[in-house]
């Protein structure tokens, strides 16, 4: 982070309100409620694992003091706005104006904390909703992360995959990296060219770069963790795999956002879906001025990523998830394709890839093209903030930045960002950079999601992820913008926070469930979009409103998904929506059902709103775009942006659009058609 960047503390009567609400949250159930609690989900075989269970909660287990950590890791402004509601209802007067009732809320009985806090969920005013939905977000992921028995024993989660020590890890080998350090007096070092960012993006630059015979150097913010060092447990690797900690939101608190922040970025952390630009997007992005998307020298870039990652869908196993999705399509009659993976022209049925892929078997750039620079005599850097690019006459000669506090400078003749689409522009700004256009056109691709309870067990996080998807919603507008359903990995941190809340001991029952529950992703192309803006702390920050528009493409895909869960045979179905109930499926009717219909419709009328709906996102695209004038673009179609030569940007930013698709295979192939630009440019320079 920015040094010096100060983080605001709570007090102890604030943090003792956040330890209520999540206390409120998940409770350690007592007395006749803990007994109710056995008696209906009993078998007549687990009573204990069932008491075990009930009687964990977030206080018992210690859990409360990772929320508030979760709090620290947000932007200093929102952890004050979080602290002024807090404050209020450490207070008497605050609480009666924001709960109805006249006393302290944590001096509150836990009936009627649960009272007031379902009443924040169902509010009419958005940020009270908003806050709910918060709250409950870093209550559960915060607890069902956690590596305690009593969960893992009660809802039949193993933890670690139970692989992780078998040969299929001890028989292989993996790339091993030197970093350099940077003393305490600081360090001043000389290259042809200094990359920001490990990812797709950075890595395929450094690797076509050094190739070249150019001097790299490729420098990550995020840390390298060994393969021995990816336990696999969701507790660790949420931290120390993501952005935040995993702990990123819109401005609003409306969209929870996943982004890798570790060496190899997102491909490290990313779940092997490895789709083409479709074609559609290609030539719309050629319209916009921009030819090479349409060209054969395009394709020779993605054909070259394929061969390089081993991107293929002949090996897939369809795990149950993934089939049901499948069949569900077929009944229908909807369109559906598998998707291939970036696993080396094998079989990957991981299903803990989100952890990072322990086994080497997913073809991130740390397997891959980061290699293939280190081969080539690139050096590395990790655990280093890059302040801003330095800048003389016009020209970009290096960059600046903190590797633990202490300072560091880098020479260079080119400077390649490819820090992701919430960094890039980040530092283009804090280097002074001008072009209007920077930080705009920000996508995310929002996902919602659907559910089905099927009978037998689903188990959404064994074997192969997100394997298959339908596009029977991908064109809702009729102008290519609409949404994919694809199938999620789903272990329970993330699946208890997207499961409904109404009150502690029916999330419990829920989660108990949650092996026999599927859930879809209704991945939406935005057209509208948002922006990345620089915070007073020089840290990005995330302005995104869901548009009317996007919002109707997401409302599509979400009655599809539903549709394909019945027709796949789930007995009952449901959203995230906070005023819409399950609908328990007829077997006999299944669609056809009348009260299907008007259940559809219920849901239509509710749609997607911030705080009532849960809306995530683990794409990021756009903020730096590409196209063939500054006046719409922040870099040409060549990459090097358009106020500084020698500046090049190679990510996911550069996107003119959303890409539709998982935009890592994108991310790849414009990387690598952007290194071939720099390498005829210099090759025609010493003719």
């Amino acid at each position: 982070m920015v040094p010096n960047a100060v983080t605001p503390k709570l007090t102890e009567y604030q943090i003792k309100v956040v330890h209520a609400i999540i206390d409120t949250i998940i409770p350690e159930l007592t007395g006749q409620e803990l007994e109710d609690f056995v008696r209906k989900n009993s078998d007549g075989t687990n009573d204990d694992e069932l008491r075990a269970f009930g009687k964990a909660g977030a206080v018992n287990q210690k859990v409360t003091d990772a929320v508030v950590a979760r709090v620290y890791t947000l932007p200093p402004e929102k952890i004050d706005e979080l602290g002024m509601v807090f404050t209020v209802l450490s207070t008497k007067v605050g609480t009666l104006a924001l709960g109805g009732t006249y006393c302290e809320f944590y001096n509150l009985s836990r009936e009627q904390r649960t009272q007031i806090f379902m009443s924040w969920s169902n509010s009419m005013i958005t940020k009270l909703r908003i806050f709910a939905r918060a709250m409950q977000s870093l209550a559960t992921i915060s607890f069902y992360i956690q590596p305690i028995d009593a969960i893992h024993r009660a809802i039949g989660y193993p933890g670690p995959d139970p692989e992780m020590h078998s040969e299929r890890y001890t028989t292989k080998s993996f790339p091993e990296y030197d970093f350099i350090q940077v003393p305490p007096e600081g360090l001043e070092l000389s290259v042809d060219v200094v990359i920001v960012g490990s990812g797709a993006g950075g890595g395929v630059m450094a690797a076509e770069l050094s190739k070249a015979g150019k001097r790299v150097l490729v420098i990550e913010k995020g840390h390298h963790y060994t393969h021995s060092e990816l336990n696999l447990v969701q507790a660790d690797g949420f931290s120390n795999l993501y952005e935040n900690g995993s702990s990123v939101t819109s401005d609003d608190g409306g969209i929870t956002i996943l982004a890798g922040a570790t060496w190899g970025g997102g491909t490290t952390v990313n779940w092997c879906a490895s789709l083409q630009l479709p074609h559609y997007v290609r030539e719309e992005w050629a319209k916009q001025g921009l030819p090479h998307f349409t060209s054969s020298a395009y394709q020779k870039s993605i054909d070259a990523i394929i061969e390089r990652l081993g991107i293929s869908d002949k090996y897939l196993k369809h795990n149950t998830p993934n089939s049901l999705l499948l069949e569900g399509c077929r009944k229908l009659g909807y369109p559906a394709t598998n998707i291939p993976q970036n696993t080396g022209h094998q079989e990957h049925s991981c299903g803990w890839c989100g952890l990072g892929c322990r086994y080497g078997e997913k073809q991130g750039t740390m397997m891959t093209f980061l290699c293939d620079a280190k081969q080539h005599g690139a050096q590395f850097m990790h655990d280093t903030f890059v302040d801003r690019v330095l800048i003389q006459k016009g020209r970009a000669v290096g960059v600046v930045g903190y590797q633990n506090g202490h300072k560091f400078t880098v020479n260079a003749s080119k400077v390649v960002i490819a820090a992701g689409s919430i960094h890039s522009p980040t530092i283009l700004q804090r280097s002074g950079l001008k072009n209007r256009n920077i930080g705009r056109s920000f996508h995310l691709h929002p996902v919602c999601y659907v559910f089905g309870k099927f009978e037998q067990k689903v188990n959404c996080f064994q074997g192969s992820i997100m394997t298959a998807l339908t596009t029977v919603a991908e064109n809702t507008d009729g102008h290519g913008y609409g949404s994919k359903i694809e199938v999620p990995s789903h272990h329970p941190g993330l699946m208890a926070m997207t499961t409904k809340w109404e009150n502690a001991s029916d999330h419990k029952k829920r989660m108990l469930e949650s092996n026999h529950v599927m859930p879809l992703i209704v991945l939406s192309r935005d057209r509208d979009g948002g922006s990345i803006v620089v915070g007073p702390d020089g840290l990005p920050r995330i302005q995104y409103t869901l548009s009317k528009h996007d919002t109707l493409s997401l409302e599509d895909g979400i009655d599809r998904g539903l549709r394909i869960l019945v027709a796949a045979g789930a007995k009952t179905v449901w959203t995230t929506q906070n005023t819409v109930p399950e609908f328990h499926v007829s077997p006999e009717l299944g669609v056809d059902d009348p009260a299907f219909a008007k259940y559809l419709a219920a849901v239509k009328r509710a749609s997607v709103k911030a705080g009532s709906t849960v809306i995530g996102s683990a794409h990021q695209m756009g903020s730096c775009r590409m196209g063939n004038s500054p006046k719409t673009s922040v870099v040409k179609p060549t990459g090097e942006t358009w106020e500084i030569k020698g500046l090049y940007v190679a990510d996911a930013s550069t996107f003119p659009t959303a890409s539709g698709v998982n935009p890592m295979l994108t991310t790849y192939s414009m990387a690598h058609s952007i290194a071939q630009f720099m390498i005829k440019a210099d090759n025609s320079a010493k003719l």
